[in-house]
């Protein structure tokens, strides 16, 4: 044996095993060797692969998708009322649970959602609130529905072709979502939706507009009531809040918890075959209003509409004629019966401006039945409710309107009950109105319909008016101050603060310049104050008469007043009359 040749295959081993790199090499090159001395030719043994009885290591099979973890619509709903509408709704009361059923048409559709506050504090929140109102839409996004208030600020005519840049440079609004909690039912193919996940939140942020008086507590909020139409479905939904340490708020019997309760109405935009009116800066109305971007070529992109009802003329070549379906009010059954008749007769009044307009019976008024079924804050319903609000004397009167058309469709006046109690106290008696404290505590920076262009202070300047012209005429003797007078007086009042609320439903702005039409003379003429009135418009906020000792208040249409009502609801004349 060759001793020497072993020690030198000893040595090149052992520096291999302490050289990487010179192991790396060496495999590299043997690798290299194996490739020059094969046989190309060869062919590669392949029989393994036909071999039934060779082992293969098995691995674990791939993970299926996800399976579609939804319930059938049937099973869902089980044990739920069925509520049938515009929008189908099951609802287990027991559970505290509802839910939607959501067509396919329904979906990216767009209809009108309103938003009323039912109840309050007392104190810094008042009831029977009509807040916002907006075009809505559901809009499915994978296993989501999304409630989105659709933006129409910004428009053009349906072929235009900067139609797309408009639709792609504005969003839209999303307002609340919710996931689908069913499988699409099998002939209507409708979803369903989690109504509380939709609506069951701070939806008037009262949390942040309180800053921390109050907040939102999820779990001891509800459903109080359910209800769907033909036309329009509504919810009624009670949010508890947890009130602030410390912060006392006398009308609760605690003031760490309230319920405020909220109505929400949905509905379908309805189909007629109103034409909008451009509205004219000489005349106040409320408008609906937009940027129209069809033609960039005019100096103002702003398209005003006034907002009015739509009446038309049963007998168009008639030069007076009913209306085919009038403007009709409901008198809301906790209006005190002692009152209803001055409320009544302050709605009718404007029936004399209508008659000019070219309609007779154009206002109707009827009364809630104490039994009635449908909720004063139901859509399909225009009102006058009487609110609770202690130490508070204001009186509005707010109203919704289609916004593509301004074509108005709801409206719901509210009175407060201390407007009339307040007459029989002395004016140093007044409790701060709610403004004073809304505007202390409840700051926003954005638009509330407490603070929006509608807002009316006139039962407050009214309340006041009145009891220091009853002080002034009692004194000098124009009045005897007895009782009769006194509820004539306040019966008097109460039709004037109706006309001008009545007004502002009709699409009437404020006239401030309304009771500077008639001198001193005049006003002093009770012949005169008894044809005209005491202002040209019952739209401003009126002094009380006191040079006549007859006719204190404005109780009847003004002549601005006649004027507006014609602009707005004046159809074309067809009769050949002038």
């Amino acid at each position: 044996m060759n001793y020497s040749k072993i020690n030198v295959i000893l040595n090149i081993l052992r520096m291999i095993k302490s050289n990487r790199k010179v192991h790396f090499l060496l495999l590299t090159g043997l690798f290299l060797s194996a490739l020059c001395y094969a046989d190309p030719y060869t062919d590669l043994n392949i029989d393994f692969l036909l071999n039934d009885t060779t082992k293969v290591q098995s691995k674990k099979p791939l993970k299926s998708k996800k399976k579609d973890g939804k319930k059938l619509f049937k099973n869902v709903i089980k044990d739920y009322q069925k509520i049938d509408g515009l929008f189908t709704i099951y609802w287990n009361d027991e559970k505290n649970k509802a839910f939607l059923a959501i067509l396919p048409d329904q979906i990216e559709k767009i209809h009108l959602a309103g938003l009323t506050r039912q109840s309050g504090d007392g104190y810094y929140l008042d009831g029977s609130s009509m807040l916002d109102e907006y075009p809505f839409m559901f809009k499915q996004v994978g296993e989501r529905v999304q409630f989105v208030n659709v933006n129409v600020k910004f428009r053009t005519d349906e072929d235009s072709p900067f139609r797309r840049s408009v639709e792609r440079h504005t969003s839209n609004s999303i307002l609340s979502s919710t996931k689908i909690e069913s499988k699409p039912h099998p002939e209507s193919g409708a979803i369903l939706v989690d109504i509380g996940t939709l609506f069951i939140y701070d939806i008037e942020q009262i949390t942040r507009k309180s800053q921390g008086i109050y907040s939102f507590d999820r779990k001891d909020s509800y459903f109080k009531d359910l209800k769907s139409f033909p036309f329009n479905t509504e919810i009624e939904i009670a949010l508890h809040f947890k009130g602030k340490k410390g912060k006392y708020i006398y009308t609760l019997p605690s003031s760490t918890s309230v319920l405020i309760n909220y109505h929400v109405s949905l509905s379908a935009i309805p189909e007629t075959d109103y034409q909008p009116r451009l509205a004219d800066d000489r005349v106040g109305h409320f408008v609906t209003i937009y940027q129209d971007y069809t033609d960039v070529r005019k100096i103002s992109p702003y398209i005003r509409y006034v907002n009015r009802w739509n009446l038309e003329k049963k007998n168009p070549q008639a030069k007076i004629s009913e209306p085919k379906k009038p403007i009709v009010y409901w008198l809301e059954n906790s209006i005190p019966y002692k009152l209803r008749n001055a409320v009544r007769e302050g709605i009718l009044a404007w029936n004399e401006a209508f008659e000019a307009a070219g309609f007779k019976n154009a206002v109707v008024v009827k009364q809630m039945p104490d039994d009635a079924e449908w909720d004063p804050a139901d859509v399909r319903y225009s009102t006058v409710r009487w609110l609770f609000q202690p130490g508070s004397g204001y009186a509005v009167g707010p109203s919704r309107a289609n916004p593509y058309t301004g074509e108005l469709y709801d409206a719901d006046i509210r009175i407060s009950a201390d407007f009339v109690r307040s007459f029989y106290r002395e004016q140093t008696e007044f409790i701060a109105p709610i403004l004073g404290q809304v505007s202390m505590d409840f700051e926003s920076e954005e638009p509330t319909e407490e603070f929006s262009s509608e807002m009316c202070q006139y039962g407050d300047h009214l309340r006041e008016e009145m009891a220091s012209g009853w002080d002034v005429m009692t004194t000098t003797g124009v009045l005897k101050g007895t009782d009769e007078e006194l509820q004539n007086y306040i019966h008097n009042g109460l039709v004037d603060l109706i006309l001008h609320e009545v007004g502002h439903t009709l699409g009437l702005r404020h006239n401030f310049k309304g009771s500077s039409i008639y001198s001193i003379e005049q006003l002093s003429d009770p012949k005169f104050t008894r044809k005209y009135g005491i202002s040209g418009s019952v739209m401003d906020y009126q002094p009380i008469n006191v040079f006549d000792g007859e006719t204190f208040f404005q109780t009847k249409p003004g002549t601005y007043d006649y004027w507006a009502i014609e602009y707005a609801y004046k159809q074309p004349d067809r009769s050949g009359h002038s």
